[in-house]
Formats: structure tokens, sequence, C-alpha cells
């Protein structure tokens, strides 16, 4: 029945080619865009496991708090009805909810101050290449070549235009 249905609608299916297909296009998307969305991947990609280590560390918690009385040891993964209470589970929920979103501003701090530190080093050795040369007053032009890069200036060392 459902290849039925697959086949039925599939007629109504607009005809694409390649060609009219947009390609991915990265510049469209902004930087903060991406940090913002890596961020919220995190977050909520962090949830189960802070959700557990959450409710685990409450148990044991308990469990310590209560002398070792093993009647305070809630079994996360038990299916009896010793669980934890409504009010207990909320609690463990909008705790672990504060850690993965701590994790996920964490991760957007981190990577934001390593793009800048990468750009300020960048910035550096892009400056610690520039070579400065006085001209005589007889030449017209200096052909500075450093590596790669060639700069030019024109005039004396007061207009030097790069």
């Amino acid at each position: 029945m459902a290849f039925l249905l697959a086949l039925n609608f599939s007629s109504f299916a607009d005809d694409l080619t390649i060609s009219d297909a947009e390609p991915y296009n990265t510049k469209v998307i902004p930087q903060w865009v991406k940090d913002v969305r890596r961020g919220e991947i995190i977050t909520l990609g962090s949830w189960p496991f802070t959700t557990l280590l959450v409710s685990l560390s409450y148990s044991m918690g308990m469990f310590a708090i209560h002398n070792w009385d093993s009647s305070y040891f809630r079994n996360p993964f038990s299916s009896s009805g010793d669980g934890y209470s409504y009010k207990e589970i909320r609690n463990i929920l909008l705790v672990s909810a504060g850690v993965s979103v701590g994790i996920g501003i964490t991760d957007l701090i981190v990577n934001i101050v390593k793009r800048e530190n990468a750009k300020k080093k960048r910035n550096a050795e892009q400056l610690k290449n520039i070579t400065i040369t006085p001209l005589d007053s007889g030449q017209d032009r200096l052909f500075i070549f450093d590596g790669s890069k060639r700069e030019y200036i024109f005039g004396d060392l007061e207009s030097a235009v790069f």
C-alpha cells in the first residue's frame, strides 16, 4: 500500500534538473549564525549526558547525606516505582539544562577567542613582513622583494604609499 501511495504521489513531483538547483554558498551565512548554530547543537547534544550525570550525582549525594543508607539511593534505570518524585525529576532536568547551556556558551566563547587570536596572529605576521627603506633623492621608485610579497614605495619616506 505504501509503495502504491509513493508511486502515486511521485507523479506530481516537479521535474528538477541539476542546473535548476542553486549551489551552496558559504559566504551567504554570516559567521555569528554559524557560531550560534554550533552552540545550539552542542547544547542539545550534551543534554542527555548531563541529565544522566546530574541524576547519578543527585542519587550519590542523597546516598552520602543519609549515611549510605541504600533506601536513599535512587536508580535512574529502575523500572519499579521507587524512582524520583516529580519535583526531583523537574529539578534534575532544570539543572541538566543549565549545565548544557553552560557547556554550549563555553564552547561559543572558546571558539570566538580562538578565532580572534588566530586573526591577531595573522595580522602580526603580515606586519612583520613589511619593510620600509628610505629612498635616495635621485630614485623615483624602489622595489622591495621580501619572500613572495612585493611592496612598492613611491616618493620619499614621509609620503610612502604601499
